[in-house]
């Protein structure tokens, strides 16, 4: 048995997400569905530290500890002023909204912090 990391969305500069919904302008989902992100370089980091501590059959979550509703998320992107193009809106209303999750017990027993500790600092650091 292996061990597994469950990585929510993963993102960087022109992939993710916010990549997609600005290619479209506007998406038709609800804008206070909640996201847990973890940037790819940070997802990569924290799969060599699990590997590297050898845990079997374990689950652990790769997450950035800053959840995020859609709408939060894009408002940081046209915000940021790094983008040429500009998201306009979500306009669902129905699909779920998500949950929050944190992963300081995963941290904490595999000793790794993510080098983008948030979405909004990853769009300071572009």
């Amino acid at each position: 048995m292996s061990e597994t990391s469950d990585l929510n969305h993963t993102y960087k500069a022109d992939r993710g997400a916010h990549s997609y919904w600005l290619e479209k302008g506007t998406v038709e989902t609800r804008p206070d569905h909640i996201l847990n992100l973890i940037h790819y370089e940070d997802a990569a980091s924290l799969s060599v530290a699990i590997l590297k501590k050898r845990l079997r059959g374990r689950i652990f979550l790769g997450v950035d500890n800053h959840p995020l509703s859609r709408q939060e998320v894009m408002d940081l992107v046209n915000k940021s002023g790094k983008f040429s193009k500009k998201f306009e809106a979500f306009t669902g209303t129905s699909d779920p909204l998500g949950k929050r999750l944190n992963n300081s017990k995963t941290r904490q027993e595999i000793g790794w912090e993510p080098k983008y500790p948030s979405f909004s600092q990853f769009l300071e650091n572009l």
